[in-house]
């Protein structure tokens, strides 16, 4: 699985901080329920992800604060192997 594109469905959202407008202080948090990237290590406890896109509720893209995240397990509803 390391190295595979994948799609992965979470069982509950993940919440990133949105960055608004000018200011540092001008943010919002949304919550992530779809992530789209490739998966840089496999653990017993989770994946680790480079995310290349990032889904809401209202299925709308948002823009990656970061460029990898850990992802437990339980917080896994599904993960498709797009490559």
């Amino acid at each position: 699985m390391k190295g595979n594109k994948v799609e992965i469905s979470l069982n509950t959202p993940i919440l990133i901080e949105v960055h608004e407008g000018e200011g540092p202080h001008k943010t919002r948090e949304e919550a992530v329920t779809r992530i789209v990237g490739t998966v840089l290590d496999v653990s017993e406890a989770g994946l680790t992800v480079e995310w290349n896109e990032l889904y809401n509720e209202r299925r709308q893209k948002l823009a990656p604060p970061r460029r990898w995240v850990f992802l437990p397990l339980f917080k896994i509803d599904h993960c498709t192997a797009m490559s």
